[in-house]
């Protein structure tokens, strides 16, 4: 058993992206492999945003583990399942994240998320002595930031951007003991930073996740 204390983390945003790469076949295993266009430039340890058919699959953040000249292993993305991934309808492309840029001035007390609580149905019968439910969906996934305000931080015009794209943009957390969550989310910023008496100028930050985050160990 282990404990990851948050103290230390890294924050970052997606600020470059390669070309959109066709994605011609995306397999069912316990590990995806897609089939991309030549020339794609995608190297192992490359995080990349899919478009796919797939629903649960497209706009995720993913990681290559392998490449074999144009087939990229997808690590730790499992589509075995043909009732939620239907063989052949998972085609579509991936943009590389060829750059990221991390957030400074993050303040420790600033940090909160919310959501992906599990949803369920109320399936109470008439004739039921307790009640009965089943799961739905999740409830949307939110990060909270709040930064010492300095609009000359390296990260501030790429946030600004991002925000005012309204389209998501990918998010990476390294944490204390190597593991990383990565994202797409909405972004927001503050234009005006909050401000108090004898106290410093804060700028809160706000993620909206797009879709499923995902998990590395290392």
């Amino acid at each position: 058993m282990a404990r990851t204390l948050t103290t230390g983390t890294l924050f970052a945003i997606a600020s470059t992206y390669g070309a959109s790469v066709t994605m011609s076949a995306l397999t069912n295993a316990t590990e995806a492999v897609a089939t991309l266009g030549a020339a794609h430039g995608v190297v192992v340890g490359d995080y990349l945003e899919l478009t796919s058919g797939w629903g649960r699959l497209n706009g995720r953040i993913v990681r290559a583990k392998t490449v074999a000249t144009n087939d990229v292993t997808l690590e730790g993305i499992n589509t075995v399942s043909t009732s939620v991934y239907p063989a052949g309808q998972g085609i579509g492309s991936i943009r590389r994240i060829t750059a990221w840029t991390n957030l400074s001035q993050v303040r420790a007390d600033g940090i909160s998320s919310s959501g992906g609580e599990q949803q369920f149905i109320d399936l109470t019968e008439v004739d039921d002595e307790d009640s009965r439910e089943a799961p739905t969906i999740r409830s949307p996934q939110r990060l909270n930031l709040i930064t010492h305000d300095d609009i000359s931080l390296p990260w501030y015009a790429t946030v600004l951007a991002a925000d005012d794209s309204k389209s998501p943009v990918g998010f990476r957390a390294t944490f204390r003991n190597g593991s990383k969550l990565v994202a797409n989310a909405i972004w927001s910023i503050a234009r005006v930073p909050q401000m108090g008496g004898n106290d410093v100028l804060k700028t809160p930050i706000a993620l909206a996740f797009s879709a499923q985050p995902v998990r590395y160990a290392t």
